[in-house]
């Protein structure tokens, strides 16, 4: 169990190689391994949610954006999968083993699918007030783009950074993380540069790891990379002390994690 209880990216093509469209089922939270599903109301998406009964546990929210901006909504399934066993609802643009290319625009619908399903089905636990957007490279831009949506509360960035606006971070307000492979990422200077931009009353935190792009985001449960991401997660949305120690009291030490951090003792949980 976890410690818990882009620049322009690669070819899409070379991203699936490297990522799989590997399904299988996924998670070291508590609710249970959880595997890539789909719903006819939402037929372009891949939609992650828990495997074991959560009680009244609330369900916030991750929308998730491929790297190369595949529309493989399973490329990231093991990590993607281990979010949705700490009893989160994930759902990542484009279906399974989709070939094509995604947008913004997708990242969008799933928030707009969040809004009108939560509280009905087996959506009946979701908490559509606590939306986090977050991708890998390509994805990453996607998520950034989330930034002006008021129905989104903080950003999640792995190995990406803007392409061609080069100022839009200085206008971020909203919690935002940045998972980055170190000097060997292709995304770095990018990463570098998006987070010196932000302003420095936007509480935030960079860590890198010397693994290249995407690091080990593709091991299981999305390894150290993950491990990083399910901590904000349960940070900003839960509150959860482990998890708030692992940014505020050097817990990120024990794997590696080379940190810059922004007003980071100003971020208030949205609990």
């Amino acid at each position: 169990m976890a410690v818990f209880v882009g620049i322009a990216s690669a070819s899409p093509t070379l991203l699936q190689e490297r990522q799989g469209s590997g399904a299988a089922a996924s998670g070291d939270g508590p609710y249970g391994a959880v595997a890539v599903s789909t719903d006819a109301a939402l037929a372009d998406h891949s939609i992650y949610i828990p495997t074991a009964s959560t009680g009244t546990t609330k369900w916030p929210v991750m929308v998730w954006g491929n790297g190369g901006c595949s529309s493989d909504g399973a490329s990231n399934a093991r990590f993607l999968g281990a979010v949705a066993s700490y009893g989160y609802l994930v759902i990542a643009s484009g279906a399974p083993g989709g070939r094509s290319q995604t947008a913004a625009a997708m990242m969008t619908a799933s928030i707009d699918f969040t809004v009108k399903v939560a509280g009905t089905g087996r959506y009946a636990n979701v908490d559509a007030t606590k939306i986090m957007a977050a991708g890998f490279s390509c994805g990453g831009v996607e998520a950034m783009a989330m930034s002006w949506d008021p129905r989104v509360k903080t950003i999640g960035i792995f190995s990406s950074g803007l392409l061609t606006n080069y100022t839009a971070a200085s206008t971020f307000t909203k919690p935002v993380v940045f998972i980055i492979g170190g000097s060997g990422d292709v995304a770095y200077q990018n990463a570098e540069r998006d987070f010196k931009a932000l302003p420095a009353t936007t509480p935030s935190w960079k860590g890198n790891l010397p693994l290249g792009h995407g690091g080990d985001l593709f091991q299981p449960n999305g390894g150290k990379f993950g491990r990083a991401g399910i901590a904000w997660l349960e940070y900003v949305f839960r509150g959860n002390e482990t998890a708030k120690r692992y940014f505020l009291a050097d817990g990120y030490k024990v794997d590696g994690w080379q940190v810059e951090t922004h007003a980071l003792d100003q971020l208030k949980p949205f609990i």
